[in-house]
């Protein structure tokens, strides 16, 4: 099977100027002021920081459906706010109706749009609080940025595990949770090329 790409396509394509996200610039930004700040930390540090931090995605995880549980029963047990229900559950239907128009529209970025989203996610119950895995594993390339929650769940315990094996008082090498992180890509999703470690 051919495929033709034409001029106009190709330069699409290859000279298409990919601008890194505000998310990623902001994470490698809070990572060197985090080893600067605090230097060296040992395996027992880690160790106390992914447990702390795991604690806290479950109290998230477990506020956010708790929020989403009260916006959808309180009708159930306070009929005076029926209409906070209607409103809610019009919201939520006009939410899977308009959100992709929005959400992939370039021109569409005003306030207005930004403000409408805001209220979808309200009535959808998504809070968007902070994670705490983004606070506490700083991935200098954004590669952690882009992973699921589900993943990120199971590479945090991933290195709980293997932090466990540590002692506690040994130190931890330079970029130890990124390259565990890159070696566990590769053996999760069986990458070729793998992603080389960094050094």
């Amino acid at each position: 099977m051919n495929i033709l790409i034409t001029n106009a396509q190709y330069s699409l394509i290859f000279e298409q100027i990919i601008e890194p996200s505000d998310l990623a610039i902001k994470n490698i930004c809070n990572q060197e002021k985090f080893c600067e700040a605090q230097g060296k930390i040992t395996f027992g540090q880690l160790k106390v920081i992914v447990e702390t931090a795991l604690k806290k995605r479950l109290i998230k995880n477990v506020g956010e459906g708790g929020f989403k549980a009260v916006i959808r029963l309180l009708p159930w047990f306070v009929p005076q706010a029926i209409l906070a229900g209607v409103a809610g559950s019009t919201v939520r239907a006009m939410n899977k109706i308009l959100r992709p128009a929005l959400s992939e529209t370039q021109s569409y970025k005003t306030w207005w749009g930004k403000a409408i989203m805001k209220s979808f996610d309200i009535a959808e119950g998504e809070l968007n609080l902070s994670d705490p895995f983004s606070k506490i594993f700083f991935i200098s390339d954004g590669l952690f940025t882009m992973m699921d929650d589900k993943y990120k769940v199971k590479f945090a315990r991933y290195v709980a595990n293997i932090v466990d094996s540590k002692p506690d008082d040994e130190e931890v090498r330079d970029f130890f949770v990124e390259n565990e992180l890159r070696k566990w890509i590769n053996d999760k999703f069986l990458l070729n090329p793998k992603l080389p470690s960094k050094y």
